[in-house]
């Protein structure tokens, strides 16, 4: 799967640059329960879940 496209977004909670996470060991980006997509906010130092519809650059 390529990442790159939806590698960053921002955090709905802080405005501050949110990181993709991905589990190395499978390659594929980690997801909630929901099945969205989960991200670590650089700033706040914490973790939020985007779905499709809110995820920029899909």
């Amino acid at each position: 799967m390529d990442v790159e496209h939806i590698k960053y977004q921002t955090c709905p909670y802080d405005n501050e640059e949110g990181v993709l996470i991905v589990d190395l060991e499978e390659d594929t980006p980690a997801t909630d329960e929901d099945g969205d997509l989960q991200y670590y906010c650089l700033g706040g130092h914490h973790t939020f879940s985007l779905d499709e519809d809110e995820t920029e650059g899909w």
